[in-house]
């Protein structure tokens, strides 16, 4: 779709598009008018932004001198005109950061020769809202340190950092920190390394970082990019088990969080690839079978089902005979049905119940 295929007028900060829609974003004194246009039309037309992803360009690091000298002198303790740059440029807010500059920025960023983690400790704590240019600091501070983990500086770092960011509750930091994991893990190694990981993250004591982490790192880890590079599958299953697990155990004010529908969608995708097409065979198979026996949790359940629907794709190629089977497993471990003989007046939920009257009875001559 065109851009001049959507009409727009500033009137302060309400701009009015074409067949009568309006969206409403607070000026921003970082985006140029031409951006702010751009990011509104996309937000509110629904268009496609930049491709996602990085290409190959932005892995031989930053071409703009103006972005070079601003870095150099971040690195040296004046990070104003890097921030100024980055929240230009960063393509945000709109549906797609811009991506191949937070990959070329970590590329350059981990190629000097210097202590670069107080700088992205500074770039990965900015906290601005997700609709403001500012917001795309975090998303370059998470290719700088898989950039970094790359090459083998500042590892230990470098993972505890993007866990955080990994459960951040801004989707443009969470869309960012995505794909700065993926290519991390398309590397050799890198794979069963992040679920080595993630394992560990498992255990957090904060209920929501942990459905934060684990619905992401589920999502890299279906990502047809991943897949294949996945070889310790007995630690995959154990992971998503694991990953199942919170999800399962978690309390019913648990709900309303958005990390665990997040965590709940990616894992309907993943648990398919898992039992499917990866390299864990019949023992995949094997695996879901087992989890779909345990399973009691209805919204878990429901993700089991979507997975097991997925299974019939032509992505997946698993015959009738496998979903079937799986399927009735999962029927069979269903909780029964109550018996509506046995419910007692006034002893269910709510106010009609309470209100309830017995029947009366009728006496037998």
């Amino acid at each position: 779709m065109k851009l001049s295929a959507v009409g727009t007028r500033h009137f302060g900060h309400i701009v009015l598009l074409g067949q009568g829609r309006a969206a409403s974003i607070p000026r921003d004194p970082l985006l140029s008018n031409a951006r702010r246009r751009t990011a509104i039309v996309y937000l509110v037309a629904g268009m496609n932004g930049p491709t996602k992803g990085s290409t190959k360009a932005a892995q031989l690091g930053l071409k703009s001198e103006a972005l070079r000298a601003a870095l150099g002198k971040a690195i040296a303790g004046n990070d104003k005109d890097l921030v100024r740059h980055l929240a230009h440029s960063g393509n945000l807010p709109s549906p797609r950061p811009n991506l191949d500059l937070a990959a070329a920025f970590g590329v350059e960023l981990a190629s000097l020769p210097v202590d670069v983690t107080r700088l992205l400790r500074r770039l990965g704590s900015e906290d601005a809202a997700p609709d403001t240019a500012l917001a795309f600091l975090p998303i370059a501070a998470a290719h700088g340190w898989t950039a970094c983990i790359k090459k083998g500086r500042e590892v230990e770092e470098g993972w505890s950092a993007l866990e955080e960011l990994a459960a951040d509750e801004r989707a443009p930091v969470r869309q960012g920190t995505l794909e700065a994991l993926v290519s991390l893990a398309t590397r050799p190694g890198q794979a069963d390394e992040l679920v080595s990981r993630a394992t560990g993250w498992l255990d957090a004591d904060d209920l929501e970082r942990r459905l934060g982490t684990a619905a992401l790192v589920v999502e890299v880890l279906g990502d047809a990019r991943v897949q294949p590079t996945i070889n310790a599958v007995d630690a995959l299953f154990t992971y998503l088990s694991g990953a199942i697990g919170i999800v399962a155990d978690a309390p019913r004010s648990a709900e309303r969080l958005d990390a665990r529908r997040r965590l709940l969608t990616s894992l309907s995708r993943t648990v398919a690839a898992a039992a499917g097409n990866w390299r864990g065979g019949e023992k995949g198979r094997q695996w879901l079978e087992e989890v779909c026996a345990e399973a009691k949790q209805p919204a878990l359940r429901d993700a089991l089902a979507a997975a097991i629907v997925r299974l019939r794709g032509s992505a997946h190629g698993q015959g009738d005979s496998v979903s079937d089977g799986l399927r009735r497993t999962l029927d069979a471990s269903a909780k029964p049905p109550r018996d509506p003989s046995r419910i007692r007046p006034g002893k269910g939920r709510g106010k009609a119940s309470k209100g309830a009257v017995r029947p009366p009875r009728v006496k037998e001559n």
